[in-house]
């Protein structure tokens, strides 16, 4: 595990994503004073353009080599639906080697994730936990049933952001994209 979160950190460090290092690697949960985040419509719409714009973007660098990256629509509980939501969703898709990859990504306001890290290695299989260098934990889990791996990164003002995959080998990835502060409601 300390090879994935090394390749991870390895990887933030070159997108210009990493933070400054830190040893903690406890949070307490929910963090204290947490400021829900409660977005229109269209602020949510411009925040998911700038969500898909940063996949766009970051993807082929994190997942090296990736092409023909297509981010779905944003939205909640269907795609490009956005009613009072605290939380987005998405599905990217792209291909690696001419192998197809799907990633499913999971954006949180702060306070809307109510889960602590413990909770969700009670409700998964964890795989490991790390610092996130920011001040916040990723938390990592398997399911074999389904064959996926899920990086979960909770931050220090509420947020949860989670990014699941279907490729096995991904998670230094996953907590690349999970980590990244550019995916935020507190924009």
């Amino acid at each position: 595990m300390r090879n994935v979160m090394a390749a991870a950190l390895t990887g933030l460090a070159l997108l210009g994503l990493a933070g400054t290092a830190s040893a903690q690697t406890g949070l307490t949960w929910p963090p204290k004073d947490v400021t829900p985040v409660h977005k229109t419509k269209a602020e949510l719409e411009k925040q998911a353009a700038g969500f898909t714009a940063r996949l766009q973007q970051t993807f082929p660098k994190v997942f090296r080599g990736a092409q023909n990256v297509e981010p779905g629509n944003w939205g909640g509980e269907a795609e490009g639906v956005f009613d009072d939501m605290q939380y987005m969703t998405n599905w990217t898709e792209f291909t690696v080697g001419g192998q197809g990859n799907t990633v499913f990504m999971q954006v949180n306001a702060p306070g809307f994730f109510s889960n602590s890290p413990a909770q969700v290695c009670e409700q998964n299989t964890c795989t490991g936990r790390e610092s996130d260098h920011r001040g916040g934990v990723t938390v990592f889990t398997k399911n074999d049933l389904y064959g996926t791996a899920t990086a979960w990164n909770f931050r220090r003002n509420g947020e949860v952001v989670y990014v699941q995959s279907w490729t096995p080998g991904t998670e230094a990835q996953l907590a690349a994209v999970a980590s990244d502060r550019a995916y935020t409601f507190t924009r």
